[in-house]
């Protein structure tokens, strides 16, 4: 390899492993019922990140979203790679395989809005959390 493609391949390395600068969205969940709600972020592969639990108050999280195609993404802890955003599902606190539910995130991709704010619950009568149609700004 001659030093022009060693340095090309150094910088292309380079690139691949900076932050983004897509677009930053804040996504907003709040608890609009009496139960504790578990929310996590779901990546692909089923991989997730705990966004904490949801009484009275909300918990966010920021994405990033590609402008080409609305995708939504979390950059890896080191930097070095997109972990893309399958879902945001929210469940009763003790009881997650009964009550988990998720949020719509088809209009947030497709709108590419700055903020979301959600509203969850646990149903009175039981059954699975539903969450509200996203607010968007």
């Amino acid at each position: 390899m001659n030093r022009l493609s060693l340095f090309a391949a150094i910088m292309l390395a380079g690139c691949a492993t900076t932050q983004s600068s897509d677009p930053e969205m804040r996504i907003r969940i709040s608890n609009t019922g009496a139960a504790p709600l578990q929310c996590q972020l779901k990546f692909g592969h089923w991989v997730d990140r705990d966004l904490g639990t949801v009484t009275a108050d909300e918990v966010s999280v920021t994405v990033q979203q590609q402008p080409q195609d609305g995708a939504l993404y979390v950059m890896r802890d080191d930097g070095q790679r997109r972990m893309m955003v399958e879902n945001i599902f929210c469940a009763q606190k003790d009881n997650w395989q009964a009550t988990v539910g998720q949020m719509d995130l088809a209009v947030v991709r497709r709108e590419r809005p700055k903020e979301v704010s959600v509203s969850c619950a646990l149903p009175q009568s039981g059954g699975r959390v539903t969450c509200t149609e996203p607010t968007l700004r």
